[in-house]
């Protein structure tokens, strides 16, 4: 029955995404100001995201290619040149185009690379992933230069199918990023702040294959079901003793071994997982399994009633079995509730 519910639950039609701000979380980058007649030189920034892959949440890391352009004066024609992305491991530029337009100057670059991502699989694999590629200014502090969005042109190929995820929204930001130094500047006082222009590419994804909540847990539903076993072997006769609270030990350790697995696929995190919390359940559902059989044998030698222990282990079996299936559908309706907009 247990199976059985929770597979039906897996197969649910995935819900709607909704719109891109309901799942975003809250601008942090806030947008630069206009200029006026005198003030810093603004480039027009965008970005358009062409791949996306590699996700490894053991190295915290994952792949992603893009262009990335910027329109403005003659002065800011090299500002590409000068980006740096903070949040990348390794960044590789294999195309490059520059125009003059009536506009400006028209820069376009190629990016490919690896960047960091601290990704959260406490719901997995009812999850969604907000990835972030930061970019910002080398050498001009925000006092020379601001970047202004380009939301009209920047987005992702519709193309892009990712096994597994799909793209929910993707969303430029512009905005800028103090530090509390001048980096030795000797033109500015000890100790002054300076601050440069950032922009930040986020894209919003939800994963669709569920399979890995049955990879992860099969083993510690199949040790469930070895303990639920255990209640038919009954403690009036001797021979079956031994064997009940063996077969329980091999549950509990099939348990653990599968945690451990389960573990060492989703990497190493500071947090508990809605995975550890059902293996966390099903070691507890071979703790009552134990318990009852304990007080089922001391009642027998006590009382010698075989009919009253078997009524007895039959209600805490059908309580107990109750009680963990309700856990587990709790659990997997609350990761499921936790990931919608």
């Amino acid at each position: 029955m247990l199976l059985l519910a929770t597979a039906l639950l897996l197969l649910l039609p995935l819900m709607p995404p909704g719109t891109a701000a309901a799942g975003q979380p809250a601008n942090t980058l806030s947008a630069p100001a206009m200029a006026g007649a005198v003030g810093p030189e603004q480039l027009r920034l965008g970005a358009y995201l062409t791949g996306l892959g590699d996700f490894d949440p053991a190295r915290k890391s994952f792949s992603a290619s893009f262009w990335v352009w910027t329109v403005g004066p003659q002065d800011g024609a090299k500002s590409l040149s000068q980006l740096e992305f903070p949040n990348a491991i390794k960044v590789e530029s294999p195309n490059e185009v520059q125009e003059a337009t009536p506009q400006g100057i028209w820069s376009q670059r190629k990016i490919v690379g690896s960047f960091r991502h601290g990704w959260d699989l406490r719901r997995f694999p009812f999850d969604r992933q907000l990835l972030r590629i930061e970019m910002e200014e080398a050498e001009r502090e925000i006092a020379r230069v601001t970047y202004v969005p380009d939301p009209a042109n920047s987005s992702f190929d519709p193309e892009l199918s990712l096994s597994g995820w799909r793209i929910l929204s993707t969303q430029l930001l512009t905005g800028s990023k103090q530090y509390p130094t001048s980096f030795g500047d000797p033109r500015l006082p000890p100790g002054s702040p300076s601050a440069y222009a950032r922009a930040e590419l986020r894209v919003l994804l939800e994963r669709t294959d569920r399979s890995g909540f049955w990879k992860l847990t099969v083993g510690a539903f199949a040790a469930a079901l070895m303990a639920l076993a255990s209640y038919g072997l009954r403690v009036d006769q001797a021979a079956a003793l031994s064997p009940r609270f063996g077969l329980l030990a091999g549950s509990a350790f099939a348990a653990v071994i599968s945690l451990r697995s389960a573990a060492s696929e989703l990497g190493a995190s500071g947090y508990t997982t809605l995975i550890d919390t059902v293996h966390g359940a099903v070691l507890l559902y071979i703790l009552m399994a134990t318990a009852a059989g304990v007080v089922a044998w001391r009642g027998f030698l006590r009382h010698g009633d075989v009919a009253r222990v078997q009524r007895l282990e039959r209600r805490v079996a059908g309580f107990s079995t109750l009680l963990f299936a309700a856990l587990i559908l709790g659990l997997v309706l609350g990761a499921i509730a936790g990931q919608l907009p």
